[in-house]
């Protein structure tokens, strides 16, 4: 799966990559209007495979199911409109995300040609089910894709050329992986074609199935199904902006505030890769003993508070280790308030320049 995994902990090849500029100008899409059956149901398949994220597809699962037209009938039935069912390559069970079991209804030979396809961050991919969301994509209204799921429909060649978003840990690795797709910040969903949309971050998810809905049965129908759920967010009433500006990382505070001398105190710098670069943010402060310690945020993908072990500092040098899977090794120099050396983390070695910062990060 490709999901918002620290740097440290992540396979490098899949973490770094160039910060990709806004979305080009391209021009905009006709309203998206899909036109509901007079009878009968929309078909709404999630696809799941080992450790799919249940907020990504229960989001949207809740929204779907809880949609109901009265007037379609008085049997429960007739007035529910969606039917979401589960398929993936095997019916054998998986493990969601927090260690749930699920048994998938179909598998990709058999499944229901769906009306709607929702794809949530997971690890599978097999050719199996990209083949399967290219002939979705021909055939069908939807295939919407929520946080990381967005690799999939990129897998799949759905998105090239195209604008799309996903969660905002995920940028700089989605924009590396695939260059061909627009990749767009800050949006808690996308419409990339006249079938194809992709949603921020978990949550976001939420927002999509709403506004799908909406684009069906309008947006008394959607608002409806809103205040059934008790959801408050109103994300999915806009053009899928957010309001939160997720490129910027959260303000963190840490003991290595008080110090704005010697080592201890707060460090920004750039983790450089053969194709770009990730900010990083360093903060060291004695312990109770008088010991450093400390901690390191990936500002990129949103992680901070990863501790750091080990640290060795004296005669102009630093040394430490990061959640138990890369060292770093290097020079301090007080005149130049710099810290400059190497991050090593399994064959690949790669250059990490910081500054001192004189206000709290960051």
């Amino acid at each position: 799966m490709r999901s918002f995994v620290p740097l440290l902990l992540a396979p490098l090849a899949f973490a770094l990559g160039a910060v990709s500029a806004t979305a080009a100008e391209t021009a905009p899409l006709p309203a998206d209007k899909h036109t509901a059956p007079e009878h009968g149901h929309i078909p709404v398949a999630f696809v799941l495979t080992e450790d799919a994220v249940m907020i990504d597809f229960a989001g949207p699962w809740e929204v779907f199911q809880d949609v109901m037209l009265p007037a379609r009938g008085r049997a429960m039935a007739d007035q529910h409109v969606f039917q979401p069912y589960t398929v993936s390559d095997t019916k054998q069970p998986l493990h969601v995300s927090g260690g749930m079991t699920v048994t998938p209804d179909y598998t990709f030979d058999d499944a229901p040609t769906p009306g709607i396809v929702v794809v949530p961050a997971q690890h599978g991919s097999s050719p199996k089910m990209l083949e399967w969301l290219r002939r979705a994509a021909a055939r069908g209204d939807v295939v919407m894709s929520v946080c990381t799921g967005a690799y999939k429909l990129a897998q799949a060649g759905l998105l090239d050329g195209k604008p799309a978003t996903t969660h905002h840990g995920a940028y700089l690795g989605f924009a590396h992986e695939f260059p061909k797709v627009r990749l767009e910040r800050d949006r808690r969903f996308v419409r990339s074609d006249a079938v194809v949309y992709t949603a921020g971050g978990l949550s976001s998810g939420i927002d999509l199935a709403l506004h799908v809905v909406e684009t069906y049965f309008g947006r008394d129908v959607a608002a409806a199904t809103a205040r059934q759920m008790e959801y408050e967010g109103e994300g999915w009433k806009g053009d899928g902006r957010s309001q939160v500006d997720y490129t910027q990382p959260l303000a963190v505070r840490t003991p290595a505030d008080a110090y704005h001398d010697g080592t201890f105190g707060n460090w920004r710098g750039t983790l450089d890769g053969p194709d770009g670069a990730m900010r990083v943010v360093l903060h060291l402060w004695p312990d109770a003993h008088g010991a450093p310690t400390g901690s390191i945020d990936s500002l990129d993908e949103d992680m901070s508070g990863m501790r750091i072990d080990d640290v060795a500092l004296g005669d102009g040098k630093i040394a430490f280790a990061a959640a138990g899977n890369g060292r770093f090794s290097g020079t301090f120099d007080a005149a130049q308030r710099a810290i400059n050396g190497t991050w090593q983390q399994g064959e690949a070695k790669l250059k990490l320049d910081l500054t001192r910062m004189d206000t709290a990060a960051p």
